[in-house]
């Protein structure tokens, strides 16, 4: 491949520009689903990697490259979805929000929602199992009481993500420190200082927004009614609490992620058919298009008719899309032009930090891969650190602010997919409430150019000086 162009910063621009217009259009324009803006930015990105001299089968290792690396997280989807319709007709999700109803105070809700979904996600190491299992209930419990639903989604992804960056059970939290060479638990100790203040800022915020949001209402005749149709709808059992403590049990275990979710499936399907009477043409209907009620209420009707199988599939087309744009991006070295293009930026500490955190934002937007989104510029800044004997910690702690904390926030990225299939609220209304994921990379900025809890590499001086 020698004949092929190194891309310019000015022509790896161009399918950025091309897919900026047609999201544009399609979606404050036409009001259309990002399917074919993606596909049409990446028809462009396609046409300037041959206009480079890159051959057809080169771009086609890069889609599909891009793709493979997503398999298992498109794979999980399929499977969480399967959860969530027959979790919720076997009555796993319906007894949790029956008997949270008894409690639970409206007031109180958002700050206990970050709360409970921080410790789910801490136990689990999973943002996306906490927030199809434990955030889908929270969901239902919160409507049932009044409280808006783009708030409670806030809630959820901001207590899932927070919870998930803490857990030494997380994969992506294992697989930043790897990529610098920093231990675990130092990488986990120094997120703290930026993730810490986030959420406890948010724990005010949640709770002087659920006191204002709830002030003068009085939900406990819905409430009463909501739990008085759960009742009369579903048979609630001890044995419902199996099929969530099994999966949580296994994850604890480190058993990996889709077999563990497997189980989950498994065991809510006999609890369908063994406490719900269901017969086995039932819940293979749930299972594949998820589940659906008519209780009278549309309040009830709408928290428990969703899940199954064909409900991500909408998701998983719009992620292979994407991915397949930044594949070609990646592969044909518009990527890595466009991020060396910012690396003009860093002269300060501050800045150097601001352009880690914002290359990580933007690869996150552009190639709608998260673990692109870390490893790109942990490659590429790892050296500007050690010039300027900073621990590559806090390389690692800007990789996790920006590449982890802001994919749920943009609609078409994977982890802003899953979060819209499992909660039904776009992340363009819960954003502005996933006050953890969108403070914490502003924080991390801060301490860069305040030189706050910016250690430096003692080793690295100490060979300097010798």
């Amino acid at each position: 491949m020698s004949d092929v162009k190194n891309p310019s910063f000015t022509v790896s621009i161009i399918p950025i520009i091309a897919i900026g217009i047609f999201l544009g259009l399609s979606i404050f324009v036409y009001d259309a689903e990002p399917h074919m803006a993606l596909f049409l930015g990446g028809t462009v990105a396609v046409i300037v990697a041959l206009a480079l001299g890159n051959s057809w089968k080169s771009i086609e290792d890069g889609i599909t490259d891009a793709i493979k690396t997503a398999i298992p997280a498109l794979i999980i989807m399929l499977i969480i979805g399967m959860i969530i319709g027959i979790w919720i007709a076997s009555g796993v999700v319906p007894g949790l929000i029956y008997y949270s109803f008894d409690f639970m105070i409206p007031s109180l809700f958002l700050p206990a929602v970050l709360v409970f979904c921080s410790v789910v996600a801490i136990v689990t190491g999973s943002s996306w199992t906490t927030a199809g299992t434990a955030g889908v209930a929270c969901i239902a419990i919160g409507q049932g009481m009044g409280v808006p639903v783009e708030a409670i989604a806030g809630a959820v992804v901001s207590g899932s993500f927070f919870g998930d960056k803490l857990s030494p059970l997380s994969d992506s939290t294992n697989l930043k420190p790897s990529i610098v060479g920093v231990e675990l638990y130092e990488h986990i100790k120094h997120m703290l200082y930026t993730t810490l203040p986030a959420f406890l800022v948010g724990l005010v915020f949640f709770f002087v927004l659920g006191m204002w949001m709830t002030s003068g209402q009085n939900s406990n005749g819905d409430i009463y009614e909501l739990q008085s149709l759960l009742g009369e709808t579903f048979v609630f059992s001890p044995w419902l609490i199996l099929p969530p403590a099994a999966v949580i049990t296994m994850i604890l275990f480190r058993m990996p992620a889709i077999p563990s979710l497997i189980v989950g499936v498994i065991l809510g399907s006999i609890m369908y058919v063994s406490v719900q009477g269901a017969n086995m043409n039932d819940m293979l209907q749930t299972l594949y298009g998820g589940y659906s009620i008519d209780t009278g209420s549309e309040t009830m009707d709408n928290i428990l008719s969703q899940g199954g199988m064909s409900d991500m599939y909408s998701i998983i087309a719009l992620a292979m899309i994407a991915l397949g744009f930044g594949g070609v991006m990646n592969k044909c070295g518009m990527l890595h032009s466009i991020v060396t293009g910012m690396m003009r930026f860093v002269r300060s500490t501050g800045n150097l930090v601001s352009t880690t955190l914002t290359s990580g934002i933007f690869i996150n937007i552009f190639s709608a891969n998260q673990y692109l989104a870390v490893i790109i510029p942990g490659q590429m800044f790892k050296e500007s650190f050690e010039k300027k004997n900073l621990h590559q910690k806090n390389l690692s702690r800007a990789m996790e602010g920006s590449g982890t904390l802001t994919a749920p926030l943009i609609p078409w990225n994977s982890s802003g997919m899953f979060m819209l299939s499992v909660l039904s609220v776009s992340p363009v209304a819960f954003a502005p409430y996933a006050i953890v994921c969108w403070l914490t990379p502003i924080i991390v900025a801060a301490y860069g150019y305040l030189n706050i809890t910016m250690d430096t590499d003692k080793e690295n001086k100490k060979e300097e000086v010798s």
